[in-house]
């Protein structure tokens, strides 16, 4: 990325405010941003096309300003967690400008297949017409 640790991390904890709208593959989202600080809350829904709605919940658990943000997120769907998984994105300033690294480790419970969350978070830093 040709920009700055810093401005890559300002970017992940910009509020976000509500709303609602389709992704590239038709899956309907909506979003509700809470305080982005420790033990605060990040909640957003998500369709996918076979008519499933989950519910996703990132609390932070770290934020090393310009640095790293880790959370804890957690999907729902009808109240039954079906995933859970660790989460860090860190920033590291290198030659050719800004690395932005993203790590999940995760598990699916119940034999249920994974949502594709990843989107949302690409989305989220590059804007609406970038994709993973």
């Amino acid at each position: 990325m040709d920009i700055s640790p810093q401005a890559a991390f300002d970017e992940w904890s910009r509020p976000i405010d509500v709303y609602l709208r389709r992704d590239r593959t038709g899956n309907l989202f909506s979003y509700v941003s809470f305080d982005f600080r420790i033990d605060s809350e990040t909640v957003f829904g998500f369709g996918t096309p076979d008519g499933k709605w989950y519910r996703a919940k990132q609390r932070y658990e770290e934020i090393v300003e310009g640095q790293r943000i880790t959370y804890i997120l957690t999907i729902k769907c009808r109240h039954k967690l079906v995933y859970l998984s660790t989460v860090t994105i860190s920033f590291k300033e290198t030659p050719a400008g800004c690395v932005q690294i993203y790590s999940e480790q995760g598990t699916s419970f119940d034999n249920e297949p994974v949502p594709d969350h990843l989107q949302w978070y690409a989305e989220r830093l590059f804007g609406k017409n970038f994709s993973i």
